[in-house]
């Protein structure tokens, strides 16, 4: 005879099985609210697999079962509907009343790896293609591998023999689809958050202050598009693939393609103190601030960044043409061609508290020549060497 507690588990057992039950099943119907005036509110209907029952030539159905939401309001929430050829959970109460609680994985739909860990986190969404390999029961037998992927990853990284993390904390965000993960659906080589790569994607990724990265230093956060422009920001000092200067460089840049970079809005980083100095530069060029030497550029300088001498400048570098203002206080304009002013003013002033320098190019006493057109009006005194003037 069995003892009092074995009886009660007994009766606990029998009376949830009678009136309790979750049964595994494919959906075959979906019923979402399209319409503000419809009356399909997040329903499915389902194809029961853990029986095989007929019933009239039918397969077992359950039909029309409200889905399981997480976040409902009036007009709002976050609606979440399986998709049809998708397995799912139905719950069961007295084998009348059933809802699907969650979506399983089978051997006809299994799930993308997690090579890094499988403490990840990932959310990775393609778009749904129909299933046409039935059986004659109408069950499907193989699914379409998901294609053209937009995805959320967390890295959570590998941990020691004291369960502590050593690396990661990377989070990533693929944006249309990842070109790496529509070319392999398995996801088996997304180790780390290096894995899609910059040809023809649109991502945003941030680095933790332990990456898992080998392109790429501590705490960068970067957002890059489909043609290869970017906008780059660092925290940190590190090994990088992409140009950086370490702590403090934001980097905006433009592309036609990955290969075919162009112009760039730089803030330079902490080198040599240099933060603060901002360029805009119509080349792309991943060198230091003061070893640029292509295109145009116009640029203001930190006061600390003792890397160049000037404060201000606007420089075409292919004809070494530029106006600059010296942290001195000089302002120089330096042009292999000429320098023209011109004002629909009738009056042009140009006024200096010491001196203003007009100086030709050394060259020989023809080409040795300030040439002023006009007339001439001195106020005051004018001393000069010898001349042909008339007094």
């Amino acid at each position: 005879m069995p003892i009092l507690p074995g009886r009660l588990i007994d009766n606990q057992k029998r009376f949830e099985s009678t009136n309790w039950k979750i049964e595994v099943g494919q959906v075959e119907e979906t019923h979402m609210h399209n319409d503000p005036n419809d009356p399909d509110f997040v329903s499915v209907t389902v194809l029961i697999r853990d029986k095989r029952m007929v019933r009239d030539g039918k397969n077992y159905q359950r039909i029309r079962i409200p889905v399981w939401q997480q976040f409902i309001g009036n007009r709002f929430g976050s609606p979440w509907m399986p998709r049809q050829g998708d397995m799912v959970y139905v719950a069961f109460f007295k084998n009348e009343k059933a809802f699907v609680v969650a979506s399983a994985y089978n051997f006809q739909a299994k799930p993308p790896c997690m090579p890094g860990s499988d403490l990840d986190k990932l959310e990775k969404i393609c778009p749904w293609q129909e299933a046409t390999d039935r059986t004659p029961t109408g069950e499907f037998m193989s699914l379409p591998e998901g294609k053209k992927p937009t995805c959320k990853k967390w890295f959570n990284g590998p941990v020691n023999d004291d369960k502590v993390p050593t690396i990661g904390r990377d989070w990533m965000q693929i944006f249309d689809y990842c070109q790496q993960g529509d070319e392999d659906p398995t996801c088996e080589n997304c180790f780390n958050i290096d894995w899609p790569k910059r040809d023809n994607n649109t991502w945003r990724k941030v680095y933790s202050a332990n990456t898992m990265s080998c392109v790429a230093p501590d705490r960068r956060l970067e957002d890059h598009v489909f043609c290869g422009s970017y906008l780059r920001y660092d925290s940190e000092s590190g090994p990088s693939d992409e140009y950086s200067e370490g702590c403090g460089h934001i980097r905006l840049g433009n592309a036609t393609c990955e290969k075919e970079k162009k112009g760039h809005l730089n803030f330079k980083g902490n080198i040599a103190g240099g933060a603060g100095t901002i360029d805009m530069h119509a080349a792309h060029e991943e060198v230091p601030f003061a070893s640029e030497q292509t295109g145009a550029r116009v640029s203001v300088v930190h006061n600390e960044d003792d890397s160049v001498t000037f404060a201000v400048e606007s420089i075409y570098f292919d004809q070494n043409a530029f106006i600059r203002i010296m942290k001195d206080g000089q302002i120089i304009i330096q042009t292999p061609k000429k320098i023209t002013i011109e004002s629909t003013d009738a009056d042009v002033h140009v006024k200096a508290a010491t001196k203003i320098t007009l100086e030709a190019p050394l060259v020989d006493e023809i080409t040795d020549l300030v040439h002023n057109h006009g007339n001439q009006q001195i106020d005051g005194a004018c001393s000069h060497g010898s001349c042909s003037c008339v007094h």
